[in-house]
């Protein structure tokens, strides 16, 4: 095709609207705190949720509770084998020490700069930078976290919190295999922590 390489549309990340019910496989005992086997990807990297719903609050009472895959995303019901710890978050940040840069056109004004990403999940990051843009704006993100890799690119990202040189970034949209790159990346994390 003339040499040119052909990008796929991009994708906007959402949220699951609906709970899949599955229970643990019998004898499958939990290593990893509350982490279970997802039934999407398969991966043992699910971690307590939020309730939402009414049904969901009363399937607490049975002690099944709602949990969501680090990785995919993936959000299902599950009972625990043993006592989960009360989430924070719903997706978990890693801490992590990775150059990123970011650019932002907003209110036509262009905004460039460097930061340090210090946390990250599949569904966002925090970030350090001298020159912080406000909440709201919009970024396009590069996140080196490699120095043989390429970059992992950002299309859209929004400034959740800016305050003291540190902001809260929720991914927006992905292209999927810059998605799948940055999902491999915290699979390797994740499975560096326990190994």
């Amino acid at each position: 095709m003339n040499g040119k390489t052909r990008r796929t549309p991009l994708r906007l990340i959402r949220d699951d609207s609906h709970a899949v019910f599955t229970l643990p496989a019998g004898g499958q005992a939990l290593s990893r705190g509350d982490d279970l086997t997802c039934p999407n990807c398969e991966r043992q990297f699910a971690r307590r949720s939020h309730r939402k719903g009414i049904w969901e609050f009363l399937c607490s009472f049975l002690l099944i509770y709602p949990y969501r895959c680090q990785l995919c995303a993936h959000r299902f019901l599950a009972t625990p084998r043993m006592a989960a710890r009360k989430p924070r978050r719903e997706f978990e940040r890693l801490h992590v020490r990775f150059p990123a840069s970011f650019r932002s056109a907003y209110l036509d004004q262009t905004i460039t700069g460097e930061g340090t990403v210090t946390t990250l999940s599949i569904r966002g990051c925090s970030l350090t930078s001298p020159q912080p843009p406000g909440k709201g704006n919009l970024l396009k993100l590069h996140i080196r976290y490699s120095e043989q890799e390429a970059p992992i690119e950002v299309d859209v990202a929004v400034v959740r919190s800016s305050a003291n040189g540190q902001l809260g970034v929720e991914f927006l949209g992905l292209q999927p295999d810059e998605e799948e790159r940055l999902r491999r990346l915290l699979e390797h994390l994740l499975y560096s922590r326990f190994h």
